[in-house]
């Protein structure tokens, strides 16, 4: 697995996480015909299948129970789409730290891919 492939699957597992977040079971008919003929902008739908979203989930959810702070830059930065910058004063590190972790927390999902692809 390469790196870009790496990031690809995370950017779309970020907007896969919000994809249909907020949308109570049921809809009433009418509710759902003024939603659907509204003009908004929307972000792109994730390219990701559920079960490879899953599994970057799964990854992640280990990361944070061995180093939560990486994790949580991780989940920060790719499924709220906020800078380097914006993640370390967010969690009360420098920008340079915050970048140092994003780029651990990528290797790690990486080597987990690769670890799960060749079993």
């Amino acid at each position: 697995m390469s790196r870009t492939d790496a990031e690809n699957l995370l950017e779309n597992w970020g907007r896969w996480v919000w994809q249909q977040s907020g949308v109570p079971g049921y809809t009433s008919p009418l509710h759902a015909l003024m939603r659907d003929n509204v003009a908004t902008e929307s972000t792109p739908a994730a390219a990701i299948t559920d079960d490879e979203a899953l599994m970057i989930d799964a990854i992640v959810a280990r990361m944070w129970r061995r180093d939560p702070q990486m994790a949580d830059c991780l989940r920060i930065y790719y499924c709220t789409g906020r800078t380097m910058h914006a993640v370390g004063r967010m969690l009360g590190l420098s920008r340079l730290k915050a970048r140092e972790l994003l780029i651990a927390g990528r290797a790690y999902v990486e080597a987990n891919i690769d670890v799960l692809m060749a079993a």
